[in-house]
């Protein structure tokens, strides 16, 4: 066999291998021998219907958005002399809640109370506590006590009950009885007679779902 024949030969096979190696590169590039494709059949279910409404948060105190505790009033008094007052804490709408108890004293001799620390005015609170019948020198007693004998100052924004209750006032029927009971302290300076000062207390609410 010439050498022209063998070479004509080897052309041949080179360029059927060629040809082979290109229909092979273009049948993966047109995804020939790949896994197909497949439709879906698809089905949607909708939930509709629930609505959602806020609560709303309101403290009164025996009954009132702003109550005049005249009954803590004192005229007249001397070292050792006290007045007392239940009052009750209300939550009357639906969110449950906490609160907290800020207070002290205003007026043009307040700083005088204040400056005079444990022998001015000094607050007890009994938690479910009772107020005594005297009509001259009422007291609180029983229940449970959350401050005893601490002095007012002039700072109205102080701090003196924190959140409470542990388990929340629920809406519309929570309630919390608190005895407030004030006194003059027993070593009251001489300098406080004739002085006025009025106390102020605030009840500060919060919303708690815990």
């Amino acid at each position: 066999m010439s050498s022209h024949r063998l070479s004509a030969r080897r052309s041949r096979r080179v360029l059927s291998s060629v040809r082979v190696r290109a229909l092979l590169s273009i049948g993966v590039a047109l995804g020939i021998g790949a896994t197909g494709t497949f439709a879906f059949w698809t089905d949607d279910v909708v939930i509709s219907g629930s609505s959602f409404t806020a609560g709303r948060l309101d403290l009164k105190v025996n009954g009132g958005d702003a109550y005049p505790s005249t009954a803590l009033s004192m005229t007249g008094m001397v070292p050792g002399n006290t007045v007392a007052e239940v009052l009750v804490v209300q939550n009357v709408e639906t969110a449950p809640a906490k609160y907290s108890l800020i207070g002290g004293l205003t007026g043009t001799d307040a700083a005088d109370y204040s400056a005079a620390g444990a022998n001015g005015l000094l607050l007890t609170i009994r938690l479910g506590g009772t107020r005594s019948t005297s009509t001259a020198t009422p007291t609180c007693s029983g229940g449970t006590p959350l401050v005893t004998d601490q002095p007012l100052t002039n700072v109205t924004t102080a701090s003196i009950l924190a959140r409470r209750p542990a388990v929340p006032l629920a809406g519309t029927t929570g309630t919390e009885s608190l005895c407030f009971q004030v006194k003059l302290g027993d070593n009251a300076p001489t300098g406080l007679q004739g002085r006025t000062a009025t106390a102020q207390f605030t009840v500060k609410g919060t919303s708690d779902a815990s």
